[in-house]
Parts: C-alpha cells; structure tokens; sequence
C-alpha cells in the first residue's frame, strides 16, 4: 500500500529528478528507488508533460507505484512566479501542470527557484500568491536559492523573499551544492527556520569548483553523499537541532551517473546517505 507523501518525514529518502537524465524511464526509475530503499522519488514538469498525454505511459507509472509502494513527493520546478509581482503566462502553464500532478498523485512539494525582478517587496507579493495558489492543491512550496543562474543567490535573499511572502505553505529548499557553491558558511543554514525547511536535496562534491561554468560544474561533477568534501553530516546536526522535519532529498546530478545505470544510480545515492546519516545520528 502507498503511503502518504505529506506525511513523509527526516527518517524518509526521496530521489530527486535531477539524479537521472531529464527524460528517461520513469517507472524503471520507481522500480530502481524502490530497490535501493527510498520511499519517494521527485518528478520534473517537463517529463510529466511529455509523459501525462499517453495513457499507457500514465498506466506504467501508476503500476509501478502501486506495485512498490513508492510514491511522487516532489514536484520541480516553477519559474516566473514573479514578473514583478505576478506570475507570468510560463509559470502559469508549469503551475497548470503541478497543480494536476498533485492532485493526482498526492505530491507534497513544489519546488520555485528565481529570476525576481523588481523589489523583494515585489518577488514576496508573487512569491505568496503562488503560495496560495499551491495551496488549494495540498502542496508545499520551497524557494531554492541558487548562484550563478539567478538571483536568489544564497539563502539571505531566499529568507527575506520567504519572511515577507509570510505563508504557512512558503518555505526553503535548502540543497547542499547551493549551499557550498554560494557562501560555504553554515551559518546561513543556521539561521532558517527550521519548521520553513520543506525539502532537502543532498549531493557531495570538491569545495572549489572543477569547472569554470556553475551549470556544467552542477551537472556534471556532484558526486554520492560521503565521497566529496562537503560538511553533510554537520548540515544534518544542524537541521535536526532546527526541528526540520523535511524528508531527505538526493539530488545527485552527475553526468557519469546519468550515463550508468538506473539501478547504480539510486544505490550509490541511497547507501551513500546512509552512511551519512549514521554518523551525523549515532544510536
């Protein structure tokens, strides 16, 4: 029997979209996740797209969840929720989309990440009101920040648009690469609001990037949790002393992994975290 993916909690991995190519196999995907143990996996609105006009394909997916018992948490991604203080005709179609994704297989979590343009007062206004759009649907929303390709570059910017939208489903997504890759300072972390912290999406890596330009840095280099440089068991000290009670994300791009297979993918990601989470919460 399914469960339930809002009541999904900090005991419960989800596997990301990103870990694999953007359009592939998905039930294979669910399969693959259920082996390796997680308990959820994330959908990108660019393959739900592609995918949700053929209903055999839409047969396969919802077998599969319902052979394994896994279920669609995670919804990515909406842009232009503020333009400057509304949602553009894109985002509108995207929101389309994941309001229908949610409704029918029980999601938990969107996902926005930037550009805003105007004020913070402004990106805030646009901000609550896909907040309260989301709502009517049961879903979470989770701003992500992330340098280089918006900006919403580290999480003071993400906090502050999140403080003034003031909406009981308008929180973070907080994801160590961004984290790292931005200010490397965990007291940015520190300084959430844990109870805001609605997703997480772990990854490891070198501490300086290996290649000039952040997307094919992200896309290309993120290793398993445990076999870079990143603080990730002090990340999850820190989110447990907030309170979060986010699910754990694993949002390993990596073009070595993308090209692998589905099964090493999602092992490799599981038993990683694993490790992690057994030194950073000793029995």
């Amino acid at each position: 029997m399914n469960r339930n993916a809002r009541d999904l909690g900090p005991d419960d991995l989800v596997w990301d979209h990103f870990s694999r190519p953007r359009f592939d196999d998905v039930p294979a995907r669910i399969r693959a996740a259920a082996d390796a143990g997680f308990a959820a996996i994330g959908l990108y609105l660019g393959a739900w797209e592609r995918l949700r006009t053929d209903a055999s394909e839409v047969e396969r997916i919802e077998q599969a969840l319902a052979e394994t018992g896994l279920v669609i948490a995670n919804i990515e991604v909406v842009r232009g929720w503020a333009s400057p203080d509304r949602a553009d005709e894109a985002c509108t179609s995207q929101e389309a989309l994941a309001f229908e994704m949610a409704d029918r297989f029980g999601c938990r979590y969107l996902q926005a990440i930037g550009n805003y343009t105007g004020s913070i007062a402004q990106a805030a206004t646009g901000f609550a009101s896909l907040c309260d759009r989301a709502a009517g649907h049961g879903l979470l929303v989770g701003l992500e920040w992330v340098p280089s390709l918006t900006n919403i570059e580290n999480a003071a910017v993400a906090d502050a648009i999140v403080g003034e939208a003031d909406r009981p489903n308008g929180g973070f997504c907080f994801d160590a690469w961004h984290l790292t890759r931005s200010t490397n300072d965990l007291d940015d972390l520190r300084r959430l609001d844990g109870a805001k912290i609605f997703a997480t999406q772990f990854n490891d890596g070198t501490i300086l990037p290996q290649h000039p330009d952040y997307l094919e840095d992200c896309l290309t280099n993120r290793v398993p949790p445990g076999r870079g440089e990143f603080a990730l068991e002090e990340m999850i000290r820190i989110l447990d002393r907030l309170g979060s009670i986010a699910p754990i994300g694993l949002e390993v791009c990596s073009q070595q992994l993308w090209e692998g297979s589905v099964a090493a993918a999602a092992q490799s990601a599981a038993d990683g975290m694993r490790s992690v989470l057994s030194q950073a919460r000793p029995c």
